[in-house]
């Protein structure tokens, strides 16, 4: 499964945003590209899937073109920290392995309102330039 089939998967019609009490987080994994990229993303997105949901509702939101880079949003407890997740992410727990291996690279941001109009600007900057496939 590629990183798009994931995306394409997610469920868009559910909203993220709601007022009951919850942090949304933007979840960032830049796996490492060694040789075996493809077979990596076969076997970790579907387990990344899992572990983010055993967290709250979780919605993929884009990949790179190559797939070496998804993006998750993801609706959280409010007494979760963005270390709990990275720590989620790389816990085998009852999955065969985990979903992050040794050199992926994992940023969690919490969203605000003001941090979202600012990332949705962003966007439409790199968007106007080109810079955003």
């Amino acid at each position: 499964m590629t990183a798009d089939e994931v995306i394409a998967k997610g469920n868009t019609k559910k909203r993220l945003v709601t007022d009951e009490g919850y942090i949304p987080y933007l979840v960032i994994v830049r796996f490492d590209k060694g040789d075996d990229l493809r077979d990596r993303l076969e076997e970790s997105l579907p387990l990344m899937a899992s572990a983010l949901a055993e967290l709250g509702d979780a919605e993929p939101v884009t990949s790179s073109h190559d797939g070496s880079a998804v993006i998750y949003l993801i609706e959280a407890r409010p007494d979760l920290q963005p270390g709990q997740i990275v720590a989620q992410l790389q816990s085998p727990k009852s999955r065969k392995t985990s979903p992050l291996k040794t050199l992926d690279k994992v940023l969690v941001v919490a969203v605000q309102c003001g941090i979202a109009s600012k990332l949705e600007r962003t966007t439409d900057w790199l968007r106007e330039r080109e810079l955003l496939v």
